[in-house]
């Protein structure tokens, strides 16, 4: 198995390696690879060198590339990166992270970037006052961050050695480089993080990445140097990667992925969650009318309209609304506060004590759950003796018309992949809980493809999947689904097939004796 052994990080214009030291720092106590820096040439050390042409510079920068690495670019040395990348050999750059490049810095042909007046002014300016021009463009950097002042001041006591003419070469590379489509292109796992207050790459060039299939992240409250000002986030970032990259676990996502992607969709959630919505209310019509618990679990409980109708059922009980998103109970806090007590953690590792659940209600959320033993010896755990549990969750046929268009594309894992029912019969009986185990098929209709890509996207449920980091999406491969789609419309619209697997259960009577 290919494990990484290098991080190989390359800074961008105006400065130097000393720009890394925040996340080094971070990163020296979580991970035992070997930390690299390039400079690029003309830059510190390097000061007295000539800009080179760019294929002189891609060929000088790739034989100073260890074997086995993850490079980490940061602005023009991100778009460095990417052409890196691109002439890799197998068993030389396993991964990638850009942060803060665009795969056009200047703006063209309707790619968001810095308008073209905007930056031969800045080149003219260079031009004349070097010196202060740098010192703007270190405002700039900081500028829109929420830790503005502290960075504006540190990037003030690194300012290397100028080399005005080479300086200015290395900025007519940032302005001509297109990376469009080598982006596209790129075969290796790779994450594009940016701040969503960056002054100089506008975050509609995030967008535009995600939108030709980039794996895309943007940090909170942070400018131009995200690496700098939450070099924490940076790290975890960059940590997941090279578990994506070293490992090949049987578990195809990555549990942090699936987290962060429902804390981005808390807002949208509810808007897109029709499906959702229907099969939660079919979920609890299934509750014992006869029972009424005193300690219910809404594991997954997402925004909260669980909840809500769990206290509208029961309102006597304590309810406790847990899930893997802190985004998702953030939001129920706000606008559902129906739960007693709100929980952030993993339904594999309940933080609960054992005994203490008469009902654990689930609906829509277990299926991002591969360890079935350990979930279902979990619930079996924290539920009182006769306790009762009820799921809603999703079964491999989910999403099948997509799925079989994608097969008529290309090879690659684009759609969700969730276990049969069988799967979970087996491994909750193999725990100690009996009861009924069903599954029903629910078909939507959308007017495109675009829409309904929209919607998975707005609930958090669109492709995750740890296989899919081997590639990316390009527009040409989104218009040849969109054909393959198409063949499929029905009169209502584009079919979209959902099979929903339904769980009543209870714990043994081994644990009702005991």
């Amino acid at each position: 198995m290919t494990r990484v052994e290098h991080l190989v990080f390359l800074h961008g214009w105006g400065g130097d390696a000393r720009i890394w030291q925040p996340l080094l720092e971070t990163l020296a106590s979580n991970t035992a690879v070997k930390l690299h820096c390039i400079e690029l040439p003309v830059f510190a050390a390097q000061s007295g060198e000539d800009w080179p042409p760019l294929d002189t510079l891609l060929q000088k920068l790739y034989r100073q590339l260890p074997s086995n690495c993850i490079l980490v670019g940061h602005s023009l040395g991100g778009m460095l990166a990417v052409r890196l990348a691109s002439l890799t050999e197998q068993d030389k750059v396993l991964g990638l992270v850009t942060i803060a490049a665009n795969a056009c810095f200047v703006e063209r042909d309707g790619w968001p970037g810095m308008a073209e007046t905007t930056f031969e002014a800045f080149y003219s300016a260079f031009t004349t006052a070097p010196d202060s021009t740098w010192e703007r463009f270190c405002s700039l950097q900081a500028r829109g961050d929420t830790a503005m002042r502290s960075l504006l001041k540190s990037l003030k006591t690194q300012k290397p050695q100028m080399n005005n003419d080479a300086w200015r070469g290395a900025l007519r590379c940032l302005a001509e480089l297109d990376n469009r489509q080598y982006l596209a292109n790129l075969s290796l796992p790779a994450l594009f993080l940016f701040g969503d207050r960056d002054a100089l790459v506008p975050i509609d060039a995030a967008g535009a990445i995600e939108a030709i299939g980039g794996d895309v992240e943007v940090i909170d409250g942070t400018g131009h140097l995200p690496h700098c000002s939450r070099a924490d986030i940076t790290a975890e970032y960059l940590l997941e990667i090279m578990r994506r990259v070293g490992n090949s676990p049987a578990e195809p996502f990555d549990k942090s992925a699936v987290a962060r992607s429902f804390t981005r969709a808390a807002q949208s959630y509810d808007d897109c969650a029709y499906l959702q919505r229907a099969v939660c209310r079919q979920l609890l019509s299934q509750a014992d009318v006869n029972r009424v618990p005193r300690t219910i679990l809404d594991l997954g409980s997402g925004t909260g309209f669980g909840t809500e109708l769990l206290r509208q059922r029961f309102p006597q009980a304590q309810i406790i609304a847990l899930d893997l998103a802190e985004g998702m109970l953030k939001f129920a806090r706000a606008q559902r506060p129906e739960a007693d007590g709100y929980v952030a953690a993993d339904a594999e590792q309940l933080p609960l004590a054992a005994g203490s659940i008469d009902l654990v209600f689930s609906s829509m959320a277990l299926q991002w759950c591969y360890r079935l033993p350990q979930l279902f010896a979990e619930l079996q755990r924290i539920m009182v003796p006769g306790g009762r549990c009820l799921v809603a969750t999703l079964g491999p046929r989910t999403l099948v018309e997509l799925k079989q268009s994608w097969a008529q594309v290309d090879g690659g894992v684009h759609v969700n992949q969730f276990l049969p029912a069988g799967q979970w019969r087996e491994a909750a009986l193999h725990c100690g809980l009996d009861g009924q185990v069903s599954d029903e098929l629910r078909r939507l209709h959308f007017d495109s493809l675009r829409q309904l890509m929209r919607e998975l996207k707005g609930v958090g449920a669109h492709n995750i999947n740890r296989a899919a980091d081997k590639g990316m999406t390009g527009r040409r491969k989104l218009q040849r689904l969109s054909v393959s789609y198409e063949e499929k419309r029905q009169e209502r619209g584009l079919p979209v097939t959902y099979e929903v697997i339904y769980m009543n259960l209870s714990t043994s009577e081994a644990k009702k004796a005991g």
